[in-house]
């Protein structure tokens, strides 16, 4: 069945593909039997058709994003509050008989927002922080990858920042994470 499947692809690809040459080489045919003048308002007047849905396609985009921005920032806040009762201590001892009902509210509100809001790369950076966390491994590093998905997703630079770095804000000493 996939080897059908792959072999239909490929001869609708290929197909496609030859229509795609057909309509260029008939527009070319076309555009040089047209006068200089005429050839060249054509152009400059498809060149700025172009540009203009480009930038409204780039305008849109930038509004959809910039709405999406503060319910985002919402959703962030409850990691990033959660990870700092973690860091103080304030849930103290947990295992399977006593989870508070405000964490499993906490994280229900947390898993609702990274579903309707979060990056591909946050939503990622999550599995893979609760993978860590339910198997015992560096939950320091995932809590950090996550905190760099999260500015990324916010349009913030990780640029010049090691492993790590993120982490260490929230330590008391910065230095004992190496």
């Amino acid at each position: 069945m996939k080897k059908t499947q792959v072999v239909f692809g490929g001869v609708a690809l290929l197909l496609i593909g030859a229509i795609g040459l057909w309509a260029t080489y008939s527009v070319l045919q076309w555009f040089q039997s047209l006068n200089a003048s005429v050839a060249a308002a054509l152009t400059t007047a498809s060149i700025g058709l172009i540009g203009l849905w480009y930038a409204q396609w780039q305008s849109k985009s930038r509004d959809i994003a910039e709405s999406h921005r503060a319910s985002k920032i919402e959703v962030y806040k409850v990691f990033f509050d959660l990870v700092e009762k973690f860091q103080t201590n304030e849930v103290g001892e947990i295992n399977d008989e006593n989870i508070p009902e405000w964490l499993k509210t906490d994280f229900q509100k947390l898993n609702r927002g990274l579903l309707l809001w979060a990056s591909p790369g946050v939503i990622t950076a999550y599995l893979n922080f609760r993978t860590v966390a339910s198997s015992g491994g560096n939950i320091l590093s995932a809590v950090d990858a996550m905190y760099r998905e999260i500015r990324k997703d916010l349009g913030n630079s990780n640029y010049q920042l090691k492993p790590g770095d993120l982490i260490r804000i929230g330590l008391k000493d910065p230095n004992e994470l190496k």
